[in-house]
C-alpha cells in the first residue's frame, strides 16, 4: 500500500513540473489554501472555456497595454493564444479581464461615447479657426451677430483676408438672410471670396457689396455666381469701378438669372461701349424690377442701346438713369421707350444734359403712357420752356398715371403756372417741384408756396460736418479714392451726392471754385492746403457780410 502512494506521489510531481506553476527548481507550489485566492469554478461567460481562443483588437480601451498595465490579454495585442486548461490559471486570468469591468462582468471592445457634436448653424467655430489659419484677427461685432438675420458690417475695413474668413464661416450659415458689408475695401480677391460663399450658400438673399473697389477683375466670379444663383433677390454693387469688362460679364448674369428683382450698378464706370452690352440684357430680362444705373457715363449710342433694352423690357417698374449724360438723342430714346413700356413706374433722368428740345422729344412718350406715375428731370438745362412740354405731353394723355413731376432747379414762368391749373383739374392729386415753388396736391392756389431761401453751399457743407461730429478733412478723406491727398472734381461731385447733400450743379460748381484755389481741377487737402485756405476765405467773406449788416 505505501508503494502504491509512492507511485501516485511521484507520477503526481512529474506531472506538476509540465504544468505552470512550478518553480524554477522543479519544486510543485502548493496548492492555494482557503481566503489566499479565488476558488476555481465552473465555465460561465465571462470565463473561456480551454477551447476557446481569445483575441486582443487594438485600439480597445480595454485591450491596449497603455490602459491594462501588466495584464496578460494586453500582452498580446494582436495575438492568438491558447488557454491553459488549469483551473488556478484559468481563475487568475478571469479575475485579471474582470479588473476595472461594471458589474455584470462583461468584456467588450465596443467604446459608447455618450458625447454629441451639435451642428453648428452659425459657423461661429469655423469662423474663428479660419482667422487663426489666415492670420487675421476675428471681428467681435461679427461674432456677437452671426445668429442675426440681417448682418450690418459697413465700413469696418475686413479687407481680402477679413472678406475669406467671414465667407468660410458663412458657407454653412444658416440665419443669416440680409448681408450688408458695404465699404470695406475687399477688391477684387475679397469680391470673389464673397462669391464663392454665394455658390454654397441658399439663404442670403439680400447683399450689399457697394464702394468695396472690386473692380473688373472682381466683376466677373460675382457674375458668374449671379448667372446660376436662385436665391438673391436683391444686389448692391454701386462704386466699384467696374468698367467695359465688366459690362459684358454682369450683361450675362442679367440674361441668365430669374430671381434677382433689384440691381443697384451705379456709381461706376459704364460707357458707351458697356450701354450696348447692358441694352439687349435688359430687354431679355423678365423678374427684375428695380434697376439704378445712375452715376455712369452712358452717352450716345449707350444711351439709345439702353433705352431701346426698356422698351422691350416687360418687369421693371422702377429705374434710375440719373447723372449719366443721356442728352437730347437719349431724351428721345427714352420717349419712344415711353410709347411701347407697360411696366414703368418711376424713370429718373435728372441732370442729364437735356435741353428744351430734348424735354419736348421725351414728351412724346408721355403723350401715350399709362403707368408712369413719377418722372424727374430736375439738374437739366430745358428751362422753363422744357418743362412747359412735358407738362404739356401729359396734358394730352387722359389715361395718364403721373402723380410727381420734379423739375428741380429750373425756373418757371406764368405761362407753365397756368398750364400746370389746367393739368391739376385733370389729375388733382398730381405733385410738381420747381426751383422756386412746390405745388401740392389738392390744387388749390394756396398749395404754390415760396421755396426757403436756399443757404451757401460752403455753409451747407460745414454744417453737414458738425451735425456727423466730422473735420472737414475727414469727409475729403473719405472723397479721395486714390489717396492722393487731393480730390477731383469728379470725386468731389459724386462724394456730395453720396453723403446727401442737396446741392443744385450751380452751387456745386461754386463750392468747387472757392476750394480749387489754383484751378487746376483738384483740392489739396493734406496740409496747409487749399482745403484750408478755400474755409478762411469763407469765414472772411462771412465776416464781411455780418459786418455790413450789423452797419
Amino acid at each position: 500500500m505505501a508503494d502504491v502512494e509512492k507511485e501516485n506521489l511521484k507520477n503526481l510531481e512529474e506531472k506538476q513540473k509540465s504544468r505552470p506553476g512550478t518553480g524554477s527548481q522543479g519544486k510543485v507550489s502548493k496548492p492555494p489554501s482557503a481566503g489566499s485566492g479565488p476558488a476555481s469554478r465552473p465555465h460561465s461567460r465571462t470565463s473561456p472555456a480551454p477551447s476557446r481562443k481569445s483575441v486582443s483588437r487594438n485600439g480597445s480601451a480595454r485591450s491596449s497595454a497603455k490602459g491594462r498595465p501588466g495584464s496578460k490579454i494586453s500582452n498580446m495585442s494582436g495575438d492568438v493564444s491558447d488557454q491553459s486548461d488549469n483551473e488556478d490559471t484559468r481563475s487568475k486570468t478571469t479575475m485579471e479581464e474582470g479588473d476595472g469591468e461594471g458589474s455584470d462582468g462583461y468584456d467588450t471592445d465596443l467604446e459608447i461615447e455618450d458625447k454629441r457634436i451639435e451642428y453648428d448653424s452659425t459657423g461661429r467655430t469655423t469662423y474663428k479657426e479660419a482667422c487663426k489659419q489666415i492670420g487675421v484677427v476675428p471681428v467681435s461685432y461679427f461674432l456677437r451677430h452671426m445668429q442675426d438675420s440681417e448682418l450690418v458690417m459697413m465700413h469696418h475695413g475686413l479687407g481680402p483676408l477679413g472678406a475669406k474668413a467671414i465667407a468660410t464661416s458663412l458657407v454653412t450659415n444658416t440665419t443669416i438672410l440680409k448681408l450688408n458689408l458695404r465699404d470695406n475695401w475687399l477688391e477684387a480677391q475679397g469680391g470673389k471670396y464673397i462669391a464663392e460663399m454665394l455658390v454654397e450658400n441658399c439663404y442670403i438673399h439680400d447683399l450689399d457689396l457697394s464702394y468695396n473697389k472690386i473692380g473688373n477683375d472682381g466683376a466677373e466670379p460675382i457674375a458668374e455666381m449671379l448667372q446660376d444663383n436662385s436665391t438673391l433677390d436683391r444686389v448692391l454693387l454701386s462704386g466699384n469701378g467696374f468698367g467695359d469688362k465688366a459690362a459684358e460679364a454682369f450683361a450675362e448674369a442679367i440674361m441668365s438669372n430669374q430671381k434677382m428683382e433689384e440691381m443697384d450698378l451705379s456709381h461706376n464706370e459704364f460707357g458707351e461701349v458697356s450701354g450696348g452690352l447692358l441694352g439687349p440684357a435688359i430687354a431679355e430680362n423678365s423678374q427684375m424690377k428695380v434697376l439704378d444705373l445712375s452715376w455712369n457715363h452712358l452717352r450716345r449710342k449707350g444711351a439709345l442701346a439702353v433705352s431701346e433694352g426698356i422698351r422691350d423690357n416687360i418687369t421693371i417698374t422702377h429705374l434710375d438713369l440719373s447723372w449719366n449724360g443721356f442728352g437730347d438723342d437719349g431724351a428721345e430714346a427714352i420717349g419712344d421707350a415711353l410709347k411701347s413700356n407697360k411696366t414703368l413706374e418711376f424713370l429718373d433722368m435728372s441732370n442729364n444734359r437735356i435741353s428744351t428740345e430734348g424735354a419736348v422729344l421725351l414728351a412724346k412718350g408721355l403723350i401715350e403712357n399709362d403707368t408712369l406715375r413719377v418722372l424727374k428731370m430736375g439738374k437739366n438745362p430745358m428751362q422753363s420752356a422744357g418743362c412747359y412740354g412735358v407738362l404739356k405731353g401729359i396734358s394730352q394723355n387722359e389715361k395718364s398715371a403721373i402723380q410727381e413731376l420734379d423739375f428741380s432747379d429750373i425756373l418757371v414762368n406764368d405761362d407753365f403756372d397756368e398750364l400746370l391749373k389746367q393739368v391739376k383739374e385733370m389729375l388733382p392729386a398730381l405733385l410738381v417741384k420747381t426751383a422756386e415753388r412746390v405745388h401740392g396736391r389738392g390744387g388749390a392756389a394756396k398749395d404754390f408756396k415760396k421755396a426757403k431761401p436756399r443757404a451757401d453751399p460752403m455753409t451747407k457743407l460745414k454744417q453737414y460736418v458738425e451735425k456727423n461730429n466730422l473735420r472737414l478733412v475727414d469727409l475729403f478723406n473719405q472723397f479721395d479714392k486714390d489717396k492722393s491727398m487731393s480730390v477731383t472734381r469728379e470725386e468731389f461731385a459724386q462724394g456730395i451726392e453720396a453723403t446727401g447733400i442737396d446741392l443744385s450743379p450751380d452751387e456745386l460748381n461754386r463750392l468747387l471754385d472757392t476750394l480749387d484755389k489754383d484751378g487746376d481741377g483738384e483740392i489739396e487737402y493734406g496740409g496747409i492746403g487749399e482745403l484750408v485756405f478755400g474755409a478762411q476765405a469763407h469765414q472772411e467773406q462771412e465776416r464781411k457780410m455780418a459786418k455790413a449788416r450789423a452797419c
